[in-house]
């Protein structure tokens, strides 16, 4: 039987998810993002014209960071860029349509080739060989006029892989950009390493444009992140009473997010839901603290909303305590 204590953890928490559930939507253009979608514009537009002219090889766009930079927001977000201006400018005789998929936990050819099917719309039956199904990975492509594909996590082709099965995967889906009638480009998305599979083969690194997300910076990313922390505000009612604004906090925020412009979004997003929750009208360094705590379970010795030497937390890590000897996860002190 449903208890009326649950049934008030219930009501609390779809409360605050409604409250903050559009900060969620928002997207924020960087620099980066400006990059990537020029690189993926570019390999796409040329496809096209490399085709019109009877020539098969083409070229592929990466994408690559750390977890939590916001790199599989910042594809989903190019690639409906594209396909929507691509049907605004009459379409593609070659097509225009990207295929998502991400490369399974075994990072096997067959798997992936199944994981993509499915994205189609063709899930495959059976066990298939892998011939088989890079055959009818082919011909479904070509059928739905598809001209990319994208693969997310690329990293798992070869975080477990031998060298030997790291080389086929990369011969095969490096293949499906140069190989007629229905060449298409390759997209790929990935954690840092991503670089070893994107390095593994030269081949497929010479037909990549790549692009990495960097570490923010205070001097080179401050405005993007304060910009987008005021939008985010703006969107909740509430006021930071110059808070972002502080020289200071900036480099503070870039830290506790272990400078990832996606976890830092996600941060401030967490920390005005806390300031809703608890009916305050302004946003403060206590919310934010409370929002890294949530996240992490960390000491509030390894809290950098509340300790002065925040510089010195490995804030990459989550359940950190202060004195290793002890079990207890303290709840966090309010800021002094």
């Amino acid at each position: 039987m449903t208890t009326n204590e649950a049934l008030a953890v219930m009501e609390k928490t779809r409360t605050k998810a409604a409250a903050t559930s559009a900060l969620d939507t928002f997207f924020f253009e960087t620099e980066t993002h400006r990059l990537i979608r020029e690189r993926v514009f570019s390999v796409l537009e040329a496809r096209e014209t490399r085709l019109a002219r009877g020539l098969y090889e083409q070229k592929g766009a990466a994408l690559i960071g750390p977890a939590g930079s916001g790199k599989s927001t910042m594809m989903a977000r190019v690639i409906r860029e594209y396909e929507e201006a691509a049907v605004a400018t009459g379409g593609r005789e070659f097509g225009h349509r990207i295929v998502s998929a991400i490369v399974p936990g075994k990072a096997s050819v067959k798997d992936t080739c199944c994981a993509v099917l499915r994205e189609i719309g063709y899930p495959t039956k059976g066990n298939r060989t892998e011939d088989y199904l890079i055959d009818c990975l082919r011909r479904q492509l070509q059928h739905h006029h598809i001209a990319a594909i994208h693969l997310d996590e690329i990293q798992d082709a070869g975080r477990y892989a031998t060298e030997e099965a790291m080389s086929a995967f990369a011969k095969r889906f490096r293949n499906l950009m140069q190989v007629g009638p229905w060449p298409v480009s390759l997209i790929l998305t990935g954690t840092s390493e991503g670089h070893e599979f994107i390095n593994h083969d030269p081949t497929l690194t010479r037909r990549l444009r790549p692009v990495e997300i960097l570490a923010m910076t205070p001097e080179a990313d401050g405005p993007t992140l304060r910009n987008a922390m005021t939008k985010l505000l703006a969107g909740t009612g509430l006021t930071d009473e110059g808070l972002f604004c502080l020289a200071e906090f900036m480099p503070l925020m870039m830290h506790a997010a272990a400078y990832r412009f996606g976890l830092a979004v996600e941060i401030t997003i967490e920390a005005l839901s806390e300031a809703l929750e608890m009916g305050d009208v302004r946003v403060t360094l206590d919310h934010f603290a409370e929002a890294y705590y949530v996240r992490t379970n960390s000491d509030d010795e390894l809290n950098p909303f509340l300790s002065e030497h925040w510089r010195g937390i490995d804030t990459s890590r989550a359940m950190d305590r202060f004195y290793q000897d002890t079990n207890v996860a303290k709840k966090p002190r309010k800021r002094k």
